[in-house]
């Protein structure tokens, strides 16, 4: 299937046009997609989500919405830290998407764990919860995805209640030369060859490599946190820059 240039969308139309197409791929691709994740990241997205969630600085009791929750892994780790041992704990996790095969899959393998959390279908640019109701919010490998992200940040913003933090996990920008050479050789030749292999589909991983390569460098995205009213905003380099963890921390105000 054709696809259009949809990474910077900037007209109404183009935006509305960006967010279905998006939705098309994560519906065409759920079925196989974590283990198109752990073949593409040779594994290693799963040590970046558990960092990302050591910087969330979680605690017993903690209600924590993970957006764009795709199958749930980043849901169903945070519920395990902050459910505690006992059903009285009161830590509760909720996984939001807009896409109903990944709610299905994330559905599945919560039946299967020792910790659960609450699936919603919903998008993240219109969060549906009142101001404040979360502790702590994280997206993974999903914020190149929306249409409006500088939307989308401020309404995870104003679900935080002051001094919560938001934690980003998102593909990396690395720096060295070798490295970043290297680096886009493999998603442009690799990836797609691995997600048509995988889930017998190409355009997906297409679309998925250019989202990567256009998205914001650090310090962009750092000054796009602040300028959506992060009073602080800090990043860390994941395996050579392969992967960013970012954190930004509401005020009162």
């Amino acid at each position: 299937m054709p696809t259009a240039d949809l990474a910077a969308p900037s007209t109404a139309t183009e935006l509305a046009g960006k967010a279905a197409f998006v939705h098309r791929l994560f519906d065409a691709i759920a079925w196989r997609y974590d283990l198109f994740n752990r073949c593409v990241s040779l594994s290693l997205d799963r040590r970046w989500r558990r960092i990302a969630l050591e910087r969330a600085e979680l605690g017993e009791g903690m209600h924590v919405l993970d957006v764009c929750t795709g199958t749930g892994d980043l849901a169903l780790a945070a519920a395990s830290r902050v459910q505690g041992r006992g059903a009285s704990g009161g830590g509760m996790a909720v996984g939001l998407d807009f896409s109903a095969p990944m709610l299905r899959h994330a559905a599945r393998k919560s039946g299967q764990s020792r910790s659960g959390a609450l699936w919603l279908l919903g998008d993240g640019q219109r969060l549906p919860f009142g101001d404040g109701t979360f502790d702590r919010v994280t997206i993974g490998f999903s914020t190149r995805n929306f249409a409006d992200l500088n939307a989308a940040l401020q309404e995870m913003r104003r679900v935080l209640r002051p001094y919560g933090r938001l934690i980003v996990l998102e593909t990396g920008k690395p720096q060295h030369p070798l490295v970043k050479l290297g680096y886009y050789a493999y998603l442009f030749g690799v990836m797609p060859f691995v997600g048509l292999v995988v889930c017998g589909l190409w355009w997906p991983f297409r679309y998925l490599a250019r989202s990567i390569q256009r998205f914001d460098e650090p310090p962009e995205f750092l000054a796009r946190l602040r300028g959506v009213g992060f009073d602080r905003a800090t990043h860390l380099p994941l395996s050579w820059g392969l992967a960013d963890c970012y954190v930004g921390v509401k005020g009162f105000a």
